[in-house]
């Protein structure tokens, strides 16, 4: 995760208005990397030489995110950034009555490739229902765009946008432009993983998928019971523990490091690898609370995140019987309670 998805994570900011500063600071730091953005505008005939750039400028009712004018002062571009929120009213025919006819002026909407098809459908019926007038089209490509009047209404994906960005950066001397760009990209693909993503009809018919989420949450339990027979695990104390994201329990190995394990759908989201995660939180060690980093740094696929809790996989073994799952996501879990005591040896048992 980038510093400043981190940072919106955190609540500091809202997703897109801080896009929006930030697209505008990533244009305005450098003329090469401006002109790369608009040179998009090409695919669509739309060619001039560049002027300011100003992010969020009051126009009567409207307020674009960005408005890029011409050398002379012309405004040419209205630029909407969006990630999951939903068109205002005054999208977009507003904006289009407040571009210029004369000279060829452009309304861009940048969204992400999972919503380009469904916003350009909505964009264009908006556009009807006003009786605005839609003819020449564009015949593929990256970009999208349509002229409505005698202006154009164009789309294209944050990817598309950000990879033409960075192309521009690493073609010069812009190594702090570039990193700016990846900040953005990071913001961009934080919002891609949490969207809430337009329905399918199969998706939600699908026994299959409840099947095999039940099959994942089922593993949980005889994990755990081969963990106990073992010797390994102790649960005595401690039940089950579920939210709107998890299905698992804590539990104790070698008689002294608190564990979480169990179905971590959103770090399963963010990180992939497995549904089976395992956790470590900063003041669960009975005597080594305060050293997550100590542990982090004896595990390669950790995951730690901004609330002190180290996530450690448990891969689930495909193409086998369930019983063979479970001995191998046991064998993985005794392994991770080894490591822990390798790295925490108990001092009293020793000099016991």
């Amino acid at each position: 995760m980038s510093v400043l998805a981190h940072v919106i994570d955190r609540g500091a900011l809202q997703a897109e208005p801080a896009a929006t500063q930030a697209l505008a600071y990533i244009l305005r730091s450098s003329l090469d990397i401006a002109r790369a953005f608009v040179g998009m505008l090409q695919e669509a005939d739309i060619e001039f030489e560049l002027g300011r750039i100003e992010a969020e400028q009051a126009l009567e009712e409207s307020r674009p995110d960005l408005t890029i004018q011409d050398s002379r002062g012309r405004m040419r571009v209205f630029v909407e950034n969006k990630f999951w929120a939903g068109l205002t009213a005054a999208q977009p025919v507003d904006y289009l009555d407040h571009l210029p006819e004369d000279p060829p002026s452009a309304l861009l909407f940048i969204v992400p490739e999972q919503r380009v098809a469904a916003v350009w459908s909505e964009l264009k019926a908006r556009c009807s229902e006003a009786d605005r007038e839609l003819t020449e089209a564009s015949g593929g490509g990256a970009s999208t765009w349509v002229r409505v009047g005698r202006k154009t209404m164009m789309i294209a994906s944050w990817s598309h946008i950000l990879e033409r960005l960075l192309d521009a950066a690493g073609s010069g001397e812009h190594d702090n432009i570039r990193r700016d760009i990846l900040q953005l990209r990071g913001l961009a693909s934080r919002e891609d993983l949490q969207a809430f993503l337009p329905l399918c009809a199969d998706e939600v018919t699908d026994q299959q998928v409840a099947r095999r989420l039940i099959n994942y949450s089922d593993l949980i339990e005889g994990i755990t019971q081969k963990l106990t027979d073992s010797g390994v695990a102790q649960i005595s104390g401690f039940r089950p523990t579920h939210g709107y994201y998890t299905a698992g329990r804590y539990l104790r190995v070698h008689g002294r490091f608190q564990l979480w394990f169990g179905v971590h759908l959103g770090i399963w989201r963010d990180a992939g690898i497995t549904p089976l995660w395992c956790s470590v939180g900063d003041a669960t060690f009975r005597d080594v609370a305060g050293q997550l980093e100590t542990v982090r740094d004896h595990f390669d696929d950790a995951q730690l995140y901004a609330d002190r809790t180290l996530w450690l996989p448990v891969r689930l073994r495909t193409g086998v019987e369930r019983a063979r799952v479970m001995e191998d996501a046991t064998l993985q879990m005794t392994q991770i309670a080894d490591r822990l005591l390798e790295a925490f040896p108990d001092e009293e048992a020793n000099e016991a």
